[in-house]
């Protein structure tokens, strides 16, 4: 099942990009006209809410999305692999202007129908956003798109708050509530790149309970929460939509009597591991056979750069732990006072766990039974350590992943001290 969900996805992504491409290039200029008006007044990288880094939002990519979606066209379906990227010189004043965003006025020339100076390709990812975007940009600008996406975003959450209570309890939905909360959504749904993974995870978490009740569909559901990732996120926060939806079924596992093993949560996570993996190696194989652009040089050279088994020239001072976690500490905790609340909020809700523990005389092996959430909450900080490249440079919107170890922690709290293990 799992090999033939792997191949159907893969021809069903091709084939969505490939009729995605056959969107009149006409219906979509006024609104990438638009979006670049809309990015170039906000800029690069804008900062909303509390002006912290945490709150930075990332329009260089959105418009990196939005301009790769324009270069994608019927006249050449080699594009829906090579991902061109068209662009412009704009000589004196893009040296003299610091603060022009050229994909902004590049997407504005573009709509205005001019000639593009050049293109390079990001062939190193699927952007499965495209078979999207194309369509909405026939109707939608940028800020309309980022509007819905909102509303979308806020109305997954809310369905999972209130699956989770219903199949749980309110405790365990408390949690996962804190768990979002913690990472900025009000930041999170005002780019369309922070909100993918997100979103993906929210829908997986909504099919969990059916899941948990045809446990045969495991692997496939994993599998697919994999492929997904892979072909529509950036690289940003891609273990949260493996490790959501993994906690939710842990703890509906848990409550029909099955058993939640470390043997059985590591084989869910690294099915989607694998799934994740191969999904982008399929893709670099493509670019290479059907393409002539060198799919498998470009993406290896790049994951080994990204690494640190070959260190980027320019960026080695980047490739440390230290200077990662340094980046995620600046992020989770901005100031003293923030540090404060950050330790006392995690202070406070070991000391409700253990005194609710105690009071309810709660047995070791209640802990033991749960004890796969707790090796979900560390995934993160494997993952931290693991691309420590990527983190030190991005840590600003990367450090969200830390949403799963508050869920998982959360979660665990909630399934142990606090409910007695639902005996």
């Amino acid at each position: 099942m799992c090999v033939a969900a792997f191949c159907l996805s893969v021809l069903l992504g091709l084939a969505a990009l490939a009729v995605a491409s056959f969107v009149p290039e006409a219906k979509i200029l006024d609104t990438l006209y638009n979006s670049g008006l809309h990015l170039q007044r906000e800029g690069e990288k804008p900062t909303v809410f509390d002006h912290k880094e945490s709150s930075q939002l990332d329009n260089y990519t959105d418009a990196l999305m939005l301009i790769s979606t324009a270069g994608m066209n019927s006249r050449d379906l080699s594009s829906i692999l090579t991902n061109p990227i068209f662009y412009y010189w704009h000589g004196d004043e893009a040296e003299s202007d610091e603060e022009l965003f050229h994909f902004a006025k590049d997407l504005q020339m573009f709509a205005e129908g001019t000639e593009p100076h050049g293109v390079w390709f990001y062939g190193k990812y699927w952007l499965g956003f495209r078979a999207i975007l194309r369509v909405l940009l026939t109707h939608f600008d940028y800020l309309q798109i980022r509007r819905y996406e909102a509303v979308l975003f806020f109305l997954l959450f809310g369905g999972v708050v209130c699956s989770i209570t219903k199949n749980v309890d309110s405790k365990t939905a408390m949690a996962f509530l804190v768990s979002i909360l913690l990472v900025k959504p009000q930041v999170i749904v005002n780019s369309m790149q922070f909100s993918c993974c997100f979103l993906i995870a929210f829908a997986g978490m909504l099919l969990v309970p059916w899941v948990a009740e045809h446990p045969k569909w495991d692997n496939v559901f994993f599998l697919e929460l994999g492929v997904v990732t892979m072909y529509f996120d950036f690289y940003t926060v891609p273990l949260v939509t493996m490790g959501f939806p993994l906690v939710y079924l842990a703890i509906l596992r848990s409550r029909q009597g099955k058993s939640v093993s470390l043997v059985w949560v590591l084989r869910c996570a690294l099915v989607w591991f694998a799934a994740y993996g191969m999904m982008w190696v399929v893709k670099l194989c493509l670019t290479t056979l059907f393409t002539s652009y060198n799919g498998l040089e470009n993406g290896f050279q790049s994951f080994f750069g990204r690494v640190g088994i070959v260190k980027t020239e320019g960026l080695e001072d980047f490739y440390s732990v230290s200077r990662a976690f340094q980046g995620l500490k600046s992020v989770l905790m901005p100031d003293h006072i923030g540090k404060l609340i950050y330790v006392a909020g995690i202070g406070l809700a070991l000391v409700s766990g253990f005194v609710s523990a105690f009071w309810n005389k709660v047995p070791f092996s209640v802990f033991r039974k749960f004890e796969g959430l707790l090796l979900i909450a560390i995934l993160p900080i494997l993952w931290f350590v693991v691309t420590k490249q990527p983190i030190a440079i991005h840590y600003s919107f990367q450090y969200r992943s830390i949403a799963l170890t508050y869920w998982a922690a959360g979660a665990y709290l909630s399934m142990t001290a606090w409910n007695r293990g639902l005996q």
